[in-house]
C-alpha cells in the first residue's frame, strides 16, 4: 500500500482490510477524507502523552510507544466510581467531625453559661464537671 505513506498505524490496519481493487480505486481526496474519519473516531484515541518513535539499527528497526492518559475502561470507571463513593461517606463523617461537632460543644456551652446566669440548678448541690469527673 503505497497511497499511506502518512498514515497513522491505527488508520493503516482499517485499511488494510479494504478489499486491495476497492483500495487501489480510491482517489487521494476519498482515501485523506477516510484516513481523516478514522482518525476522529478512533476510540480512545487523546492520551496526555504520546510519545512514538522507531530506532534504526544496522539489519532491524525497533519502535517503542509511550502512552498514558486517564483509564476509560468500564471495570476500572465502575470501580472508581464505587470508590468515590465510599470517599463521599468518609468526607460526609469529616465534615460532622470537624465542623459540626464543634459548633455542637460551643452551642452546649452558651447553654450553660445562659444556665448559670440564670441560676438554674439542675443537679442540686453539684457542678457539671463534678459529674464529668466523679468528684
Amino acid at each position: 500500500m503505497s497511497k499511506e505513506d502518512s498514515v497513522d498505524a491505527f488508520s493503516h490496519h482499517v485499511l488494510s482490510q479494504i478489499d486491495p481493487a476497492v483500495y487501489h480505486s480510491l482517489t487521494p481526496r476519498q482515501l485523506s477524507e477516510i484516513t481523516q474519519a478514522i482518525r476522529s473516531s478512533r476510540p480512545l484515541k487523546k492520551h496526555v502523552v504520546d510519545i512514538r518513535g522507531a530506532i534504526p539499527l544496522f539489519f532491524v528497526r525497533y519502535y517503542f510507544v509511550l502512552l498514558m492518559g486517564r483509564d476509560r475502561r468500564e471495570a476500572v470507571v465502575g470501580a472508581e466510581t464505587e470508590r468515590r463513593k465510599r470517599w463521599d461517606l468518609a468526607a460526609g463523617l469529616g465534615f460532622l467531625t470537624i465542623f459540626i461537632l464543634p459548633l455542637f460543644l460551643t452551642l452546649f456551652l452558651f447553654l450553660y453559661v445562659i444556665k448559670v446566669s440564670l441560676g438554674i440548678d439542675l443537679f442540686p448541690g453539684r457542678h457539671v464537671w463534678e459529674i464529668f469527673f466523679g468528684r
